[in-house]
């Protein structure tokens, strides 16, 4: 790792997890040892694997620079961020569990605009699929 990533792995990650959604955001392998692969996305995820929390941080909080494309930066994915109404440049449709998962997939956003292609798509069963998006939105839908 370089210093553009060292925060973003998963250093952080705790050392036990409370739901199958979490294990998957830090990890990208499911208990069951399904491992989450990313399809396209930023060079060091290409290089190296990993999961959510490499780019998108232990806290969700985003702000990895996807270098060498260093004017682009990993968004927030907090409870917040993922509605529409923030104030971090992020401008967009609130996400639900349909548009969260194809973004996920797809790499389509909540407003049907394709996300930077920075974002990998990645590959995973409907199973792990609905555990990280519940993880991600659960524990602050409203």
């Amino acid at each position: 790792m370089d210093a553009n990533h060292g925060r973003y792995g998963v250093e952080n990650a705790p050392s036990s997890f409370s739901s199958e959604g979490e294990r998957l955001y830090f990890t990208g392998t499911s208990s069951s040892g399904e491992q989450i692969r990313p399809v396209g996305g930023h060079h060091h995820m290409q290089m190296h694997g990993g999961s959510c929390a490499t780019c998108h941080g232990a806290d969700r909080e985003g702000g990895a620079i996807m270098w060498p494309r260093f004017w682009v930066v990993a968004p927030a994915l907090t409870g917040g961020a993922l509605e529409s109404e923030h104030d971090d440049g992020h401008d967009h449709a609130s996400y639900d569990e349909s548009s969260l998962k194809n973004a996920i997939v797809n790499g389509i956003g909540p407003d049907g605009e394709p996300l930077h292609d920075t974002m990998p798509r990645w590959r995973m069963s409907e199973e792990s699929l609905n555990a990280l998006v519940h993880y991600l939105l659960g524990e602050h839908s409203h």
